[in-house]
């Protein structure tokens, strides 16, 4: 079933119109231009709605890499128990660099953790973090200079205390 919807148009074209309306078919032509109107708006109101979604899961990706950035941090801490002297001195220098990271610094971390004989179980206390960090680059690369972020602050805890002379 149709609904009924009366338009007005300026006196200009209704008297342009006059003389040419019997070629064709006002009701369809106007139904076209309302479909293409009302499709152009549909698809405004859907890119904000998408503009909403975007915002959305960027705020959820940022709250994921901070609990990601809090995981390598925690293991920093822990794991600083294993860490040498010329270790802690060696990663303070280095915390500048962090930025710089690439996403294969997580296979050079479980290496390293490999050699100081860190227990594997203890690195990664959440399943679902280990999975993202097989997944994603950007993770691999927050988690590992978190855990550099956890050992600096251990070692800046404990710097003065181990660095007084005897």
């Amino acid at each position: 079933m149709s609904q009924r919807v009366t338009i007005a148009v300026p006196d200009a074209l209704f008297e342009r119109l006059q003389p040419v309306k019997h070629q064709f078919n006002i009701s369809a032509i106007c139904q076209e231009a309302l479909e293409m109107a009302v499709t152009c708006e549909e698809l405004k109101v859907k890119a904000a709605e998408q503009d909403n979604l975007i915002e959305r899961l960027q705020a959820e990706k940022k709250v994921l890499l901070n609990k990601v950035r809090q995981e390598g941090f925690e293991l920093g801490i822990r794991s600083s128990s294993k860490l040498s002297y010329k270790d802690f001195r060696h990663f303070e220098r280095v915390m500048p660099l962090a930025t710089s990271l690439d996403d294969e610094v997580l296979d050079y971390l479980w290496s390293f953790l490999d050699l100081k004989e860190y227990s594997q179980q203890a690195r990664i206390q959440d399943p679902d973090f280990a999975y993202l960090l097989e997944v994603d680059p950007q993770s691999r690369i927050v988690f590992a200079q978190g855990w550099l972020e956890g050992v600096v602050s251990v070692w800046q805890t404990i710097k003065d205390q181990v660095e007084v002379s005897q």
